[in-house]
């Protein structure tokens, strides 16, 4: 087996460092009896079945040197630490002080020996210590020394030594996992999704999926989880099992096929089941399925996009409990699975991955390079961690970096091909159109500039979303979400340079970007009154398309079209179910049509949606009032307008009616006398409703007053409503306002019968005559005017 360069020179180091310890423990206790109880005899108990199982008989010397070379790593520095008075004190004291250093060393020599994958720091971390020892102690580190001096004039020469399988039988359960291919440097970011996926597999998910674009990853981080599953102390799985449809791998130059490579998901199954129970099966699905029942596998299927078929979707439908599918692919299943969406790794391990690399394959103007410059370059490569292999292979050759960032379209073919291929049509052109109309893009907007109704679009999304080709971002807005979307920017850089949309389709994407952008400037310079039931609330540019769809909804009501304004709104609830104004407008919709219920849920949604918004709170509070007559439940609603909207006037003037009707009337005068300063900024609805009010108030007052046998307080009240009346402008006398003036000749003749005073008496029957005159006197002109 061909280990890497990181792993031999670990094992170099480590192997110089152990017989360097070995070689001290033999010249100052080599002739001691192991079984002297200065020794610990689980420790010697071990070197002696080591030095047993590969004589092939039982040991019967009774002297520790023979066994000091069965030693391992973490034995010798016992040993000398258990036995410090009979070493000179220098060396004794070098081993005790760096205790726990050889405690970090230890687990990264299992790691080598055990075959296990390295971490990104191992041969930085044995390389220091080694350094140290050789440099700060008086000891003379004869092979550490040696291996130092053979590194430096050829460090190749590790290629050549054996790793021995002295501790192949230490794996806890069978298994045929590779070595992975992220050996030279370890695996570098994915500490969080390792931890992540090794969770999931010993959960609930009975199917995990790793997807992301080529070179990101995928692969290495489900080996490593793969591996750690075999460290587990308490295993849950009886075996883990590795397959791989990789086609394919990139060099330089070119993308190759992989000679013998799985090519169909009727082979992957037959590997799957060969690797179960050692033969080929006549019906490797049926065998799969019973062995996975059977027995608990942890089975990794890696590359899974190259053979996905229904044949696969059939397998992964039929997992039996108990056994774990760990897929990687480019494509998700879209169903059955548990998904990790893998991106970039962070920017600072990208750039020491480019520095580690450099260093390794001595790559001088990488591993020298300052850190901004190597983050410049880990962000015009994604990220990606395969992209930066590449590139480094790539200036191994002599090429000039910048030369292979201007020259990638070979990776990015490498990457995304086998995703586009399996896009259907529709998601292609959504990709297309994405590219014609850069930047993030809600559901709404994207069914606008491609042409597909809310349901087209969302399958389309929804196929993209099961790759790592579509960004998502989700903002809170209100009392909900808003998501957009925008193309991935790996993905981009594929589509425009091996798919770039043609001029007829950009020209009809840009039409259609100009045609909603002037509807929307339209919209904008024709809102008015932001409380008109009219006017659609924009929150955003994002936000046009619904607009225009609510717009023409309101057009249709107009003339009562209702059939295609539900359409038009079932539309845009579909494509913007966080938008506020879709449920408003569906919930005027309606209550034109008398369907209370249905507006009064509509409008709950749409306050729910943006609880902030004064309009809908007052909006809310009318149709309270005026269709269900709860007069608390809607002054409660106009006083929270009130608070998030404290200078609108139709507001005010709504509260203050809604005050009137609960005989608040002090709450009444103060917001009238409020709204009589700006008097003049009222339009002419609003100030037929402020007068009317002014005139309303004090024969409700005098009502009021009447009833509780306060005369004086009532006579008071009619004559400021007669006053309040005459000083009105002729032009909002109408006859709705004249007609409700007879609402007061119960209170009058009430006063008649119960004043004593002459003058209120000769008031009162003057004023009866006044009413009947001017509640049938023609107005000048006259506008329809309701509670």
């Amino acid at each position: 087996m061909a280990y890497s360069l990181s792993r031999m020179t670990v094992y170099a180091l480590l192997s110089g460092l152990e017989e360097d310890l070995r070689a001290a423990i033999k010249s100052r206790l080599g002739s001691e009896r192991y079984e002297n109880e200065r020794f610990d005899q689980q420790l010697t108990s071990r070197c002696k079945s080591r030095l047993e199982k590969e004589i092939g008989s039982l040991y019967d010397e009774t002297t520790l040197d023979n066994l000091i070379d069965y030693c391992d790593l973490g034995d010798t520095y016992q040993i000398i630490n258990s036995n410090q008075s009979s070493f000179d004190e220098d060396f004794s004291q070098t081993i005790k002080s760096r205790t726990k250093q050889f405690e970090k060393i230890i687990p990264i020599r299992n790691r080598v020996m055990h075959i296990r994958p390295l971490n990104f720091d191992d041969l930085p971390l044995v390389t220091d210590f080694c350094n140290e020892l050789v440099n700060n102690s008086s000891y003379t580190w004869e092979n550490l020394q040696d291996t130092f001096i053979r590194l430096e004039d050829d460090p190749s020469f590790v290629l050549d030594l054996k790793i021995p399988l002295l501790d192949a039988d230490r794996d806890k359960i069978p298994h045929n996992l590779p070595l992975p291919d992220f050996d030279e440097t370890g695996l570098i970011g994915r500490d969080t999704q390792v931890k992540q996926i090794k969770k999931l597999c010993l959960g609930g998910f009975p199917v995990i999926s790793i997807v992301g674009e080529g070179g990101v990853g995928k692969s290495a981080l489900a080996l490593k989880v793969a591996y750690e599953l075999l460290e587990e102390e308490v295993n849950p799985f009886d075996a883990v099992v590795w397959v791989t449809s990789k086609t394919t791998q990139i060099t330089v130059n070119e993308i190759r096929d992989i000679k013998g490579a799985i090519t169909s998901s009727v082979g992957v199954l037959q590997e799957i089941s060969a690797q179960l129970s050692g033969v080929e099966s006549g019906d490797p699905l049926a065998e799969i399925i019973e062995y996975l029942g059977t027995f608990k596998i942890a089975l990794f299927i890696d590359n899974l996009e190259t053979i996905m078929d229904q044949n696969i979707h059939k397998f992964v439908s039929s997992l039996p409990d108990g056994s774990k599918l760990i897929i990687t692919s480019r494509i998700g299943l879209g169903a059955y699975e548990y998904p990790i969406k893998l991106g970039g790794i962070e920017e600072a391990y990208a750039a020491k991955l480019i520095r580690t690399l450099g260093q390794l394959r001595n790559v001088k103007t990488l591993a020298t390079q300052d850190e901004p410059t190597l983050r410049r370059y880990a962000n015009r490569m994604y990220l990606n961690p395969g992209y930066i292999k590449w590139f480094v292979s790539a200036i191994q050759t002599g090429i000039a970096a910048e030369a292979v960032l201007q020259n990638s379209s070979l990776f990015l073919e490498f990457c995304m091909s086998n995703v586009y291929q399996f896009l259907s049509q529709d998601t292609r052109d959504l990709t297309t159109t994405m590219q014609c109309a850069p930047g993030w893009k809600d559901i709404a907007e994207l069914s606008y500039l491609s042409g597909f109704e809310a349901i087209r679009i969302q399958k389309a999304l929804q196929e993209l979303m099961t790759t790592n080709m579509l960004a998502e971002s989700s903002k809170p807005t209100g009392g909900s979400v808003k998501t957009t979307y925008q193309l991935a920017e790996l993905a981009r850089a594929y589509l425009n340079k091996h798919h770039r949309p043609s001029n007829a389709f950009q020209q009809k994407v840009k039409a259609n970007r100009n045609k909603l952008n002037s509807v929307v400037e339209m919209r904008s310079a024709a809102n008015g009154n932001k409380y008109s039931t009219m006017n659609i609330k924009v929150r955003s540019k994002a936000d046009r398309v619904i607009v225009k769809m609510l717009h023409d909804a309101m057009k249709h009501l107009r003339v009562a079209a209702n059939e295609p304004a539900y359409e038009i709104l079932e539309e845009a609830r579909r494509l913007a179910p966080d938008y506020f104004e879709v449920p408003r407008v569906l919930a005027y919709f309606h209550q034109k049509n008398g369907n209370y219920p249905e507006a009064r849920e509509s409008y709950e949604l749409a306050i729910a949606l943006a609880p902030n918004t004064a309009q809908l709170h007052y909006w809310f509070g009318k149709f309270i009032l005026r269709e269900e007559e709860s007069v608390d439940d809607a002054v409660e609603q106009f006083e929270i307008a009130r608070k998030l909207d404290s200078s609108s006037a139709e507001v005010a003037i709504s509260l203050s009616r809604g005050y009137m009707f609960q005989h608040k009337f002090s709450e009444v005068r103060t917001l009238i006398e409020e709204l009589s300063l700006k008097i003049d900024l009222l339009d002419d609805g609003l100030k037929k409703t402020y007068y009317d009010t002014r005139v309303q108030l004090n024969y409700r007052e005098a009502d009021v007053s009447c009833q509780a046998g306060d005369t004086y307080g009532s006579v008071s009240s009619i004559r400021r409503m007669k006053d309040e009346f005459d000083a009105l402008p002729e032009e909002y006398k109408d006859t709705y306002m004249r007609s409700k003036l007879t609402k007061s000749n119960i209170t009058i003749q009430r006063l008649i019968r119960t004043a004593s005073a002459p003058e209120d008496q000769t008031f009162l029957a003057d004023l009866s005559d006044w009413i009947k005159y001017e509640s049938v006197k023609t107005p000048g002109r006259s506008k329809s005017h309701r509670k």
